[in-house]
């Protein structure tokens, strides 16, 4: 029987190597704590979505891939494959149709306080389109889904994109129409990237996330 599937697209938490832009007022040990954080509230989003576990795709080799199954022992976690963030969003989504999903999305770990109807709506959105994108404030899209049948059409998707641009959505959308693949939409949401995003952090996350726990424990502490 076909199900529905999230994926979590995830890197590991290396201070120095992750969430840089929060450096200060974080410390870098502290930004890979946060984003340990927001990647557990984008899980618990995801999990909500679909009512189920969402799968956690780490970039990184082996021992990323440990570390991630001790942090999350009762769901399937992997390494995500592929040359660039295009052929690993393809790998994921193929495996994932493998797998007998019926419609999957996959979206980053950059988005704590992610409403999970913005989730659940993608699929919804799927009854009648190809593609449902999740538009990002910097020109890219925070989440992707396809369905089944329009796999693997939808392979152009990922192709030749200037990923880390504000040109990615455009692309995308220019992509879809070449493939004649009918586009929707999900609200725009924003990545938590810069110091100015903890504000909008503080007013999103709900009080029990784990990322609103983090910055409560670091204004205790001082910080901010």
């Amino acid at each position: 029987m076909e199900s529905d599937a999230i994926v979590v697209f995830s890197k590991p938490a290396v201070p120095g190597l992750v969430k840089t832009r929060l450096v200060p007022p974080f410390t870098p040990q502290q930004a890979a704590q946060f984003h340990l954080a927001a990647l557990d509230d984008v899980v618990a989003a995801a999990d909500a979505a679909v009512n189920g576990q969402a799968e956690v795709h780490i970039a990184g080799d082996a021992s990323a891939l440990d570390e991630f199954r001790q942090r999350y022992p009762d769901r399937a976690v992997r390494l995500q494959r592929g040359a660039d963030l295009g052929a690993r969003l393809s790998h994921a989504f193929a495996g994932s149709f493998r797998s007998k999903a019926g419609r999957t999305l996959i979206v980053g770990s950059d988005h704590p306080s992610i409403p999970v109807v913005h989730l659940a709506g993608a699929f919804d959105r799927l009854r009648s389109a190809d593609v449902v994108l999740g538009p990002a404030a910097d020109g890219g899209y925070y989440a992707v889904a396809i369905r089944r049948e329009s796999w693997p059409d939808a392979r152009a998707l990922f192709h030749n994109v200037p990923w880390s641009t504000s040109k990615v959505l455009e692309i995308t959308l220019q992509r879809a129409r070449a493939a004649r693949l009918e586009v929707d939409f999900t609200p725009a949401w924003y990545d938590v990237d810069r110091p100015v995003d903890l504000e909008r952090l503080r007013r999103h996350a709900g009080p029990g996330s784990a990322s609103a726990r983090f910055l409560q424990e670091i204004e205790r502490s001082g910080g901010l």
